[in-house]
């Protein structure tokens, strides 16, 4: 299995006061650099899809995969594309808003059936955007979105069949989503 990781920052922030949450700054790290130390860890090769502040980051960029901005399956989409033009085989994504992922993350994902999406769980919650994508998924993810019904993440995962891999009950969540200032502070006050 040759594996990329793209960390999904393609969000507007809205409930951050349009802040680039790849650029907030979490006890002297910004969300981005804290997430990409956690994915070093597990892949040799990181891009990140973001839509803007291009030139802020070191790591590739990657584009949205459908061009439109609706959220994380454009991000998904452009992270298999960027991998499948790389010939990696996989993506391991993570979502920005979750700098505390588990460093084990990739190699429990991986466990399983080689060409099957599979997506982490934790404390009875399934999280979409932290999983690990074949690239395979490619024409599932284009045939979801050209139905034109929806285009949630958890609908497209529902309709096309994944596993979930349960990470051990731990506080805080490895996959805490900081997604207000307040999430921010109680991250802070956990580090």
């Amino acid at each position: 299995m040759n594996v990329i990781s793209v960390i999904l920052a393609g969000g507007k922030g809205s409930r951050f006061g349009g802040a680039n949450k790849a650029l907030v700054n979490l006890s002297g790290k910004t969300f981005a650099l804290r997430l990409e130390e956690r994915l070093r860890a597990q892949t040799q090769t990181i891009a990140i899809n973001i839509n803007r502040d291009h030139e802020k980051f070191k790591l590739p960029v990657v584009n949205d995969g459908f061009g439109k901005s609706f959220g994380p399956l454009d991000g998904i989409m452009g992270a298999v594309q960027y991998a499948k033009a790389n010939e990696f085989s996989h993506v391991l994504t993570a979502s920005i808003d979750t700098p505390f992922i588990p460093l084990n993350l990739l190699e429990k994902l991986q466990d399983g059936a080689e060409n099957q999406i599979a997506v982490a769980a934790s404390n009875g919650k399934i999280h979409g955007t932290c999983g690990l994508w074949p690239v395979i998924c490619q024409a599932s993810l284009s045939d979801f979105v050209s139905l034109g019904k929806s285009l949630k993440l958890m609908d497209y995962l529902n309709k096309t069949g994944f596993r979930t891999v349960v990470f051990s009950e731990q506080n805080p969540d490895p996959f805490f989503n900081i997604n207000t200032p307040e999430d921010l502070a109680a991250a802070a006050i956990w580090l």
